[in-house]
């Protein structure tokens, strides 16, 4: 992943005085992990009508209006929930999609703060369960990820059918091709990344090809929001495609309410641009009703501004801050550190960088 172009900006910005350019950060915070978290995601049961738009800095994407017919509900569980605990035991977060009461899906994740990647998958129905292990799987991502990174990725694995054993190679290369904010039924705009993807299936009997497909899709990932939205091009289809699948986080076509998402974590959630100038945006989750400070300092550890001291219910909630201080006046370019601060004692900080 190309990370040297980041910090000769930040650089050049320091010295030179250039203001940073507005930049988005997904780091592996950003990725929800806590056991009992849980969302709803909508797709659409055939092709329908999209739209990727344009790649670039500072875009709008309007993804609303295109119709998701199924409903899963995507929960994030305790190994001891899974169809066998002791199933790839280098997962440490686990996932389980839900469409109705017959068959779910498991999905075992490696998450740390460098990367984050897919080990396999796990099925169950009324009558079976199986396992699909993958192997030589590189990272899906490497932490962070920012606008103009591009990275490969490749898993392979196999299954015997009657006997007979099909081998799988799913090859993509990405590219986080664009930022700015995205709009999706049943939630507020989000600051977001774009990613692109192009992906090569291929699955031989012996040696032989049965399958060969190349597919283009876009997915767009918010701070503490992996899934905002994604679309998949039919088989063949080229990078501009107008129809594809189609799968968003909120309720289903018509559904009420929109999706409301409840944190289970008290926490800081990524800023967005830091660095920043002149103003920067800090999400943040609260789990239950509480009294909350969210407050920035100093690199001395003075504090220079309260942003919020209220009580608060369960949710996530974000403010701006524009570089000022308590007074008014302008702070100067450095390194400063916002704190969240509960009533129930617990605190989450976070670095942020100003360069005027």
């Amino acid at each position: 992943m190309k990370h040297g172009h980041i910090v000769s900006m930040v650089l050049v910005a320091l010295l030179c005085g250039v203001p940073a350019l507005g930049q988005i950060t997904i780091t592996s915070s950003d990725f929800p992990s806590t056991i009992g978290y849980q969302y709803t995601l909508t797709s659409s049961e055939d092709y329908v009508t999209v739209n990727p738009g344009p790649s670039g800095a500072n875009q709008t994407w309007d993804l609303r209006g295109i119709s998701t017919t199924i409903t899963v509900e995507l929960e994030v569980i305790d190994r001891s929930e899974t169809p066998n605990p002791s199933w790839i035991p280098d997962a440490n977060l686990i996932t389980r999609t839900t469409e109705d009461l017959q068959t779910q899906a498991y999905t075992y994740n490696q998450l740390n703060t460098s990367f984050a990647r897919i080990l396999g998958m796990a099925f169950t129905t009324p009558d079976s369960s199986w396992l699909i292990e993958w192997t030589n799987e590189p990272p899906s991502f490497v932490f962070p990820i920012q606008y103009g990174d591009d990275w490969f990725s490749a898993i392979t694995w196999e299954e015997s059918m009657q006997g007979i054993t099909i081998s799988y190679s799913d090859s993509s290369w990405y590219t986080v091709d664009g930022w700015g904010t995205v709009y999706v039924d049943g939630m507020d705009a989000l600051p977001c990344l774009r990613i692109k993807e192009h992906e090569h299936m291929v699955a031989t009997v012996m040696g032989f090809p049965m399958i060969d497909e190349w597919y283009w899709s876009y997915s767009w990932m918010a701070p503490g929001h992996p899934d905002v939205a994604s679309m998949q091009s039919e088989a063949g289809g080229g990078e501009n495609f107008t129809t594809g699948h189609f799968t968003r986080m909120g309720g289903g076509a018509g559904a009420e309410p929109s999706v409301e998402i409840l944190p289970t974590a008290f926490r800081l959630e990524s800023a967005y641009p830091n660095p920043f100038n002149p103003e920067t945006t800090i999400p943040y989750s609260v789990s239950q009703l509480m009294d909350v400070e969210l407050a920035i300092y100093n690199a001395l550890g003075q504090k220079v501004r309260t942003l919020v001291s209220d009580r608060v219910l369960p949710g996530t909630y974000s403010v701006v801050w524009n570089g000022m201080d308590s007074f008014g006046n302008p702070v100067g370019s450095g390194i400063y550190y916002c704190r969240l601060l509960g009533s129930h004692g617990k605190t989450s900080a976070q670095r942020l960088m100003l360069v005027r």
